[in-house]
């Protein structure tokens, strides 16, 4: 995160005392550098000018954000009615947003028809249907891609490979051809393409050369048979190292996707998310107490699992820094105050010695912390704060 740093041994985000901002809202707290948005999406926009940058919403739906990304000329890839209800009310257009999902309700469909989005994904033969039904009573020719399973099996948590055998998303290569004639035949629906995305967090560059591939692959195979391939959708991928040392940039997933890309005469739509906001955002804690027990010692924070889940779903590993900057001598496990033996944050950190009151930094949040936070123990779930131009504001 390019915005946060230590001024006076005082951790900053964009120009801001991260303890100036806790002092009004309280902790836990979210806060997000839109500068660090805004220059993130200038390197996927550098590295594909042409693409649709579909942001992906479930990543962090707050409608700050999504203004600013609005501004910034992003589109939107939404997986249900009340992201795309968001995205609206954010100001993009509805021919930049793309409708993902794998179970997809009526009101979601009719609403998607009724605004006019770029593209429903289709994500089963079985859909083909309800979407054309929806699409007839309105009386429109709906556009619509297929997402199609590749089959892929890359290295990233096993919950989060959407493309892979077995996956209950998409629809797998047997059925593409007849999903894709079942469309056309359809008087109310128009193929347009097709959506491949294999799934998210890629650290090594062979996962995300995998995707290009087999898309362009997909793309002489429907061809061949008759079928329109006006645009391809590649999905996101693109992951961030949480431990702060992989480099890999939009530019080398375009540097790689180019050759297999080129000639293909497509429009291309991506779906960054992680990579754009995660890095953006900290989750602030207080210390309630300091444990020891057991030969080890707990510190104890009033945010847990219940303000970052991914910890105990994934068993993610975020680094954690002191908002009061001091020397490294303790290692200790940082836990939360929910009732389960998974709300621990992290283990064996290296922390300064921390007292009750004191304030911690968890890094790397703006992505899959608020949206996946959760009210367990009746707790509320924590306010957001932007931070931009050296102020902020809660929204």
């Amino acid at each position: 995160m390019t915005g946060l740093a230590y001024k006076h041994h005082i951790l900053h985000v964009g120009d801001v005392a991260v303890p100036d901002i806790v002092q009004s809202t309280g902790t836990p707290v979210y806060i997000y550098d839109l500068a660090e948005v805004t220059r993130r999406v200038s390197a996927y926009r550098t590295a594909f000018p042409d693409a649709v940058i579909a942001y992906a919403c479930k990543a962090n739906a707050n409608p700050g954000l999504l203004s600013h990304l609005a501004t910034l000329g992003c589109g939107a890839d939404v997986v249900s009615g009340y992201e795309l209800q968001r995205a609206l009310a954010a100001g993009i257009p509805p021919d930049k947003i793309v409708m993902n999902g794998n179970a997809k309700s009526a009101w979601e469909i009719n609403l998607a028809v009724r605004v006019g989005v770029r593209a429903i994904n289709l994500d089963a033969r079985e859909e083909i249907p309800r979407v054309g039904e929806i699409a007839a009573a309105q009386d429109k020719r709906v556009p619509v891609a297929l997402r199609i399973n590749p089959g892929l099996d890359p290295d990233t948590h096993p919950h989060l490979r959407v493309g892979a055998p077995g996956s209950h998303f998409g629809i797998p290569p047997e059925d593409v051809i007849p999903a894709a004639q079942e469309v056309i035949r359809h008087p109310h629906l128009r193929l347009v393409g097709f959506h491949i995305h294999a799934g998210s967090q890629f650290l090594h560059l062979e996962d995300l050369e995998a995707v290009a591939a087999v898309a362009a692959e997909w793309v002489r195979r429907l061809r061949a048979q008759g079928f329109p391939v006006q645009e391809i959708n590649l999905g996101g991928g693109l992951g961030i190292d949480y431990e702060g040392h992989s480099n890999l940039t939009p530019k080398h997933v375009a540097s790689l996707w180019r050759p297999y890309l080129t000639g293909l005469d497509v429009s291309l739509i991506v779906e960054p998310g992680r990579w754009l906001v995660a890095p953006a955002g900290i989750l602030v804690v207080r210390v309630v107490q300091v444990k020891r027990a057991w030969g080890r010692i707990f510190v104890a924070v009033d945010g847990g699992m219940n303000a970052l889940l991914r910890p105990a779903l994934y068993a993610a590993r975020h680094r954690i820094l002191p908002v009061v900057e001091g020397e490294p001598t303790l290692v200790v496990d940082v836990v939360g105050p929910n009732c389960e033996s998974a709300d621990v944050l992290g283990r064996d950190y290296s922390l300064p010695p921390v007292r009750s009151g004191d304030l911690l930094a968890i890094l790397d949040v703006g992505a899959y912390g608020r949206s996946m936070a959760n009210t367990y123990n009746a707790r509320p779930l924590p306010p957001e704060v932007i931070v931009q131009g050296g102020r902020w504001r809660v929204t």
